[in-house]
């Protein structure tokens, strides 16, 4: 590298060297010399070192940059790479995977009515391909969802909820999903004719599927509102309690703080899936469909940031 450097500075040196000096004296003989077009030695040999310096010093930038991309990619290669071991722990979990296609299929849909707006109409029926299959995609996975359902009653029921009300509702909850993912493997299997169910019947499973998802939404505000007055209780106690070291009083109260976000995210993701709920169990129903792409987005990003956190 040092020998390039030197190589450059000697060749730029003889180039000014080639030129002359810039005296008076050399001024008025380039003024008495007779006009102009012809082509000296000493012009031409100046001509061709400036270039051979020009390309000397490309070469030398060029290198200097391949040595820094060199050091960058070993430093990132040999060192360890947490951001990138994070998202594969992200993509790996079922929930995960889950919500990262959840995110292209509900962002497409804003992405289609952006195209169509500016006359793509090209490009907007491509993506809309794409949101097509990636939802499919999605209910086809949910295939095996009354496993993990089957297991999270029996937890329910092991480990009962903080009141009689919270444990009333999930079992109401539960039911409504057991009744929701049979149904919504009718209708997947029908319409995809991998089971020959009639259209009519295939036309039934997918709008109650819907309505008992819809269900499930509307409880879980009331489950929201049972669990906020729970946590407030739980802050209250604690300031009201007799003598607790400031440490441990500090780490209460960050508990119930850290409760109070996750509650107020889902309650964030439940207000979003409320419209779209409905509108999938009503008939004609009018709702456009960049509304369901804006509301799905944002509960599949929330989503995705609970799971983020989940797998730090």
């Amino acid at each position: 590298m040092n020998e390039s450097s030197s190589m450059e500075d000697s060749m730029i040196s003889s180039a000014v060297l080639v030129n002359g000096d810039t005296s008076p004296a050399s001024e008025l003989a380039c003024d008495e010399r007779p006009s102009t077009s012809a082509t000296t030695p000493a012009t031409t040999a100046s001509s061709t070192l400036s270039a051979d310096a020009k390309k000397s010093s490309v070469s030398v930038s060029k290198l200097r940059g391949n040595h820094i991309v060199a050091l960058a990619l070993r430093r990132m290669l040999k060192g360890p790479a947490p951001t990138l071991d994070h998202i594969i722990r992200f993509l790996s979990s079922g929930s995960g995977h889950d919500k990262f296609w959840m995110v292209t299929q509900y962002f497409t849909k804003i992405v289609v009515w952006l195209f169509a707006k500016k006359g793509r109409k090209s490009a907007s029926e491509r993506v809309r391909t794409l949101s097509n299959l990636v939802a499919d995609y999605r209910i086809m996975i949910r295939l095996t969802g009354l496993v993990p359902m089957a297991q999270y009653v029996r937890i329910s029921e092991q480990f009962p909820a903080p009141s009689q009300l919270l444990q009333g509702l999930d079992r109401i909850m539960n039911l409504s999903l057991c009744a929701y993912y049979p149904l919504e493997h009718i209708y997947w299997l029908g319409a995809h004719q991998v089971l020959p169910f009639s259209e009519k019947m295939v036309d039934f499973s997918g709008y109650w599927s819907c309505r008992f998802w819809a269900a499930w939404v509307a409880l879980q505000f009331v489950h929201l509102g049972e669990e906020y007055r729970l946590i407030k209780g739980r802050k209250q106690k604690i300031y009201t309690q007799g003598k607790m070291d400031a440490t441990k009083m500090q780490e209460e109260l960050d508990s119930v703080d850290a409760s109070i976000k996750s509650w107020k995210i889902q309650l964030l993701i439940n207000a979003c899936y409320f419209p779209l709920t409905l509108h999938w169990s009503i008939r004609g129903s009018t709702f456009p469909d960049v509304a369901v792409g804006v509301f799905g987005t944002v509960a599949a990003v929330a989503q995705a940031y609970n799971v983020w956190k989940a797998t730090a």
